[in-house]
């Protein structure tokens, strides 16, 4: 197959595909998979999904249009998808489900039910608040392009090397240099707070670290950790939902095998956690010591003086007369003297706040003797920091945070390198997943049950539910059983009593069973159909030229193929009589060519006498009027009733309800209608 054989792909639009996927065979397998969400990158989403749709179709000899004959049918489908839809959490999945059609091609049925089967099996066996969430956090995978390192840089000495690195790319990831001395190396030393070198080693240069690898992991982690990164709550959320999904059992449905084949789920899930969780606990420490010394120094020397200040003034200075021929003789003598008596409390108070910054900053080892550089051991007041002992400490601790840091980029980065293609498969996985998992769940919440598929013209239910009410009663109808044999009735009824929600509920049950969805009833029960037609109340009564125009659109029904019609009080598009008789020629021809039909209609009975063929009419039954004067009904039809009108039931009611010449009144108007 190719392109051009796809119904709607034209010169252009096949150009706009091949420069998107890049090859007529990824563009071919992107709509034969039905990912509608790559589609609509470059096609507007009406194209994308008909395009899915008729690529799925044609792999079953089925067309997306043939199933639902009239617009009102459609509208019936498109709500239904939207309902299904709902319980999706990516749009792949949402835009995906557009894709599934109602038809009649027994092959896709099959493979319709079956994943409808197992999605349904699947839902029961989750915990679906959990599995719901992770799924809420699935995006489509962002390729962006890598951001450049900067404070880093890679040297080689040969130009070879140099070279060969430049011709794969490193240069657009990290600054490359053609170092050929070791004064260039320390130029760059200098420059750069890292330099990898890759070749002969030039002596030991601070700042110079002999490459160990020349793999991107290795000299330019973040080459490989960008993407990881980018994605972050997405990879994690699949790798975890992957992980349940196998804890479950269900990694093994023929319908979601794509995770069959993730067996190191351990080790992805920790280097995806070790990339979440930043670097490691020590790089995290230093990062915060970084942060905190300058302050917490000020704090502490601020303390020191203060607390300096209040011994001096409560102390006094006794001298002697040695003291006193020492102060005469030398030019600061007062400074040594007061150094000698006030030594004591200086350094008492000076190892307080050295005390204070590193229980404060959680100095470990050696770090503490830098304290020694930051206050002076001098007797002065007011105390100071050694500002440039600060400096000192803080590149220390950056170069050893950076080295630190870095370490643990390449471990996370070699153990990621070469998972990237299989995370894609894994993501893909999931979002097929939410597409399964969201008929699945909808058959649940919506307590659907799967259709028998017969033979024999048939559509049989016993407490159906109209999924477009809030609260629907339960509804139970067939057509062509072996206790109602008929497969072509008459709906009669009181207004407001549920005749077109019975018609809406038997289209859906029609379109859902053809889709090979399970549908709102308890049982069901139905024969395969080519085509479904819903025929909508008209409003009004029709002029010449508008009667032609739905004489026409009726006539569509004129063909062989086994059909359900739905039509609702087609009598209102002109006068009853002639009415009476369309409906009843539509029957017949109906009934002769093994099709099922639910016409609601007000002139039952004249229908019935027009008919040539056996026409059943039914009744939704109102049982009367309550006080408030609304319908007290059964929903579920009468088979061979004629149901009461409403004008009827108020009558009967007056009837009860009044006295005298007012009653015998009502009473006349009644007798008309029995």
């Amino acid at each position: 197959m190719k392109l051009v054989d796809l119904p709607g792909i034209g010169s252009r639009i096949r150009e706009r595909l091949l420069e998107h996927f890049g090859s007529e065979e990824c563009a071919l397998e992107t709509i034969m998979r039905g990912d509608v969400a790559a589609l609509v990158r470059v096609l507007s989403e009406r194209q994308a999904l008909s395009l899915a749709q008729c690529a799925r179709g044609l792999s079953f000899g089925a067309r997306p249009d043939e199933f639902l004959a009239t617009d009102e049918a459609v509208n019936i489908y498109q709500r239904l998808v939207s309902r299904i839809a709902g319980y999706a959490h990516t749009d792949y999945a949402r835009l995906k489900i557009g894709t599934l059609f109602p038809s009649s091609s027994p092959e896709l049925l099959a493979l319709n039910r079956k994943v409808a089967q197992e999605s349904m099996e699947s839902a029961r066996l989750l915990d679906q608040s959990e599995i719901h969430e992770l799924l809420g956090k699935i995006r489509p995978l962002r390729e962006k392009a890598q951001s450049r390192v900067r404070e880093r840089a890679v040297a080689t000495t040969s130009a070879e090397d140099f070279q060969r690195l430049k011709a794969r790319g490193l240069d657009k990831l990290i600054d490359l240099h053609l170092a050929e001395s070791p004064r260039e190396l320390m130029d760059l030393a200098r420059s750069y707070s890292h330099v990898s070198l890759v070749g002969d080693e030039q002596g030991d240069i601070p700042g110079i670290e002999a490459a160990r690898s020349q793999e991107d992991w290795y000299l330019v982690p973040e080459a490989v950790l960008g993407f990881y990164i980018d994605n972050l709550e997405a990879l994690s959320a699949a790798v975890k939902a992957a992980r349940r999904l196998q804890q479950a059992g269900l990694a093994g449905f023929e319908s979601i095998d794509g995770l069959r084949g993730f067996k190191d789920l351990d080790d992805i899930e920790r280097l995806i956690c070790g990339l979440g969780q930043g670097y490691d606990a020590e790089a995290l420490r230093l990062s915060q010591l970084l942060s905190s010394l300058s302050p917490c120094a000020e704090r502490a020397v601020s303390w020191a003086n203060s607390e300096l200040k209040k011994k001096i003034e409560g102390s006094s200075v006794t001298l002697d007369g040695t003291d006193l021929l020492s102060l005469m003789a030398k030019e600061d003598g007062v400074r040594d003297l007061f150094e000698v008596q006030m030594r004591g409390v200086f350094q008492d108070v000076l190892k307080q706040a050295k005390g204070l910054v590193s229980s404060e900053l959680d100095l470990a080892g050696p770090e503490a003797v830098w304290l020694d550089e930051i206050f002076s051991s001098e007797v002065c007041y007011p105390i100071e920091i050694e500002r440039k002992a600060i400096v000192a400490f803080e590149q220390e601790l950056r170069i050893r945070r950076e080295t630190r840091e870095l370490d643990t980029k390449r471990k996370i980065a070699r153990g990621l390198a070469d998972k990237r293609e299989r995370l894609k498969e894994l993501v893909f996985a999931i979002m097929e997943f939410d597409f399964f998992n969201a008929i699945g769940s909808f058959a649940l919440a919506e307590g659907l049950v799967m259709p028998e598929i017969t033979d024999r013209p048939c559509l049989i239910f016993e407490e159906g539910r109209n999924l477009f009410l809030e609260r629907p009663e339960a509804v139970s109808y067939a057509l062509g059983s072996s206790d109602h044999p008929e497969r072509i009735a008459v709906l009669s009824g009181v207004n407001s009593g549920g005749k077109t929600s019975l018609l809406d509920l038997v289209a859906q049950i029609a379109i859902l069973a053809h889709m090979g969805l399970p549908v709102p009833a308890a049982l069901c029960s139905l024969g395969t159909l080519q085509e479904m037609y819903y025929f909508s109340k008209s409003r009004g009564t029709l002029s010449a030229g508008a009667f032609e125009t739905a004489m026409r659109k009726f006539a569509i029904v004129e063909n062989q193929k086994r059909k359900l019609v739905l039509a609702d009080e087609l009598e209102s598009i002109t006068e009853p009589g002639a009415s009476a008789r369309i409906i009843a020629c539509m029957l017949d021809d109906l009934n002769r060519r093994d099709c099922a039909a639910v016409f609601v209609s007000h002139l039952a009975e004249e229908v019935k006498r027009f008919a040539e063929t056996p026409v059943r009419v039914d009744g939704i039954e109102a049982s009367g009027l309550d006080e408030e004067n609304r319908l007290i009904v059964n929903r579920s039809p009468r088979y061979n009733y004629l149901a009461r009108s409403t004008p009827e039931l108020i009558l009967d009611r007056l009837v009860r309800s009044t006295k005298g010449s007012e009653r015998e009144f009502y009473a006349r108007l009644l007798a008309k209608f029995r």
